[in-house]
């Protein structure tokens, strides 16, 4: 046996040995792959934009824009009140409202879309960071609003109305176009008029130009107030944060497995500390560091980015209290988890992964499956973000700060109750 196939042997012995770390070598792009096939998948594709719909005005046309709007399989309507559909989108639960002034069934005519006059009534509320969303809402809506008012053209009653309604809409020139043949010999002039008339006035539609009978009106709701907005770059700090802290944990839990093969947690196992005590103190230390790491990166924020802590500073500080929290437990439950720093690389980038992909902090939240918006509250990093935008650009205020804190620390009880119980002493 040549000395090169003895080295080769030998690594793969060394690698194999480990049979669970070996085995997430596999594993992990398998389950990983599977995650982002989801996004792309043209069979099932995204899960449907829910979109939240207040009806004011209760009329016909409303109810059969609406129902067409439902029936789009990108879309999926929920009805709801002014003041819950309000609140909803302001607190990021509901990405896009659409608000139905009354009048807005009188709008929805053929005729309408010829004519000038008064096409408002229609008011899309906007959660700025969701402005994706926004826009393929809008245009699903435009084109709804355009076939729901072309399939009345087939209706003679409708027909009988539109045709009266033009001919008052055009006014003196009504009586100079009595019959189909004067119409199509005036096409051309028409034409030119609606030009002339578009150049005059283009915030008017032109007076004859082809268009909704409804504008959309766009409207960011957010709790802080109508000064607010979205700012990116305090998404962005906390969605990168939220991962460099979770794989600090990785690292420091390979930190424990280092101390236990050189003794160091046996010399402490010898002093007056439990060993209850011993992991707790070291999840709290890298909790400390969590701490100066937020304080840091959110200080750069405010200093050169325009960040702002609109629910208060207590409230910021009550979230990154519970970020700490959770940093330093997830450490101890991959400590516990794995049983060799193999599968502690392995398992502990899948779980980082897999938590930054649920939560939405790769891609908008929109673009992911159906189910794993059912299992985001289950998963600590949805809280963690959720309550970051909330203590900064969201403004939700103290209480929702306070929530986010507990749940955070619920899940931190649980990691670390884990975690110390599987914790291999040798």
């Amino acid at each position: 046996m040549s000395t090169f196939s003895w080295i080769v042997r030998k690594d793969l012995a060394v690698f194999f040995s480990d049979k669970k770390g070996a085995a997430m070598v596999i594993v992990v792009p398998t389950v990983l792959g599977v995650l982002m096939g989801t996004i792309f998948d043209p069979g099932d594709g995204p899960s449907p934009l829910e979109v939240a719909v207040v009806d004011l005005d209760g009329g016909a046309a409303v109810g059969d824009l609406v129902k067409r709007l439902d029936a789009e399989a990108s879309i999926e309507v929920v009805a709801m009140g002014e003041a819950e559909a309000r609140a909803a989108v302001e607190a990021g639960d509901m990405g896009v409202a659409l608000r139905f002034a009354p009048g807005c069934s009188e709008k929805l005519s053929p005729q309408a879309m010829f004519v000038s006059g008064d096409r408002t009534g229609l008011t899309l509320w906007v959660d700025p960071s969701r402005q994706t969303e926004a826009d393929i809402v809008t245009g699903l809506l435009t084109k709804t609003m355009m076939e729901s008012v072309f399939a009345k053209v087939g209706d003679p009653t409708a027909q009988r109305k539109m045709f009266d309604d033009l001919r008052a809409g055009l006014g003196n020139d009504a009586g100079s176009r009595p019959g189909l043949a004067k119409f199509l010999e005036d096409g051309a002039a028409f034409a030119e008029e609606n030009d002339a008339a578009q150049k005059a006035d283009p915030a008017a539609g032109g007076g004859m130009a082809l268009s909704p009978p409804l504008t959309v009106k766009a409207e960011a709701l957010v709790a802080a107030g109508p000064s607010a907005g979205f700012n990116s770059h305090a998404h962005t700090f906390a969605g990168m944060l939220m991962q460099f802290l979770l794989f600090s944990a990785s690292s420091h839990a390979k930190g424990l497995f280092a101390e236990r093969t050189s003794g160091t947690l046996d010399r402490l196992r010898m002093t007056r500390a439990s060993p209850t005590q011993i992991l707790l103190g070291s999840a709290t230390a890298l909790g400390l560091v969590s701490l100066l790491a937020t304080a840091v990166v959110f200080g750069v924020g405010v200093l050169f980015f325009d960040v702002q802590f609109r629910s208060g500073l207590p409230a910021f500080a009550v979230v990154a209290v519970g970020q700490a929290a959770l940093t330093g437990s997830f450490a101890l439950l991959l400590a516990g988890l794995a049983h060799s720093e193999k599968q502690l690389d392995a398992v502990g980038t899948l779980a980082i992964l897999t938590l930054c992909f649920v939560s939405g902090a790769w891609v908008p939240a929109f673009m992911l499956p159906g189910f794993l918006h059912t299992l985001a509250p289950l998963v600590p990093t949805r809280w963690l973000l959720d309550g970051m935008a909330g203590a900064t650009w969201r403004g939700l205020g103290l209480g929702h700060a306070l929530q986010t804190m507990g749940v955070l620390f619920a899940f931190s009880a649980a990691f670390a109750a884990i975690g110390i119980k599987r914790f291999r002493w040798s």
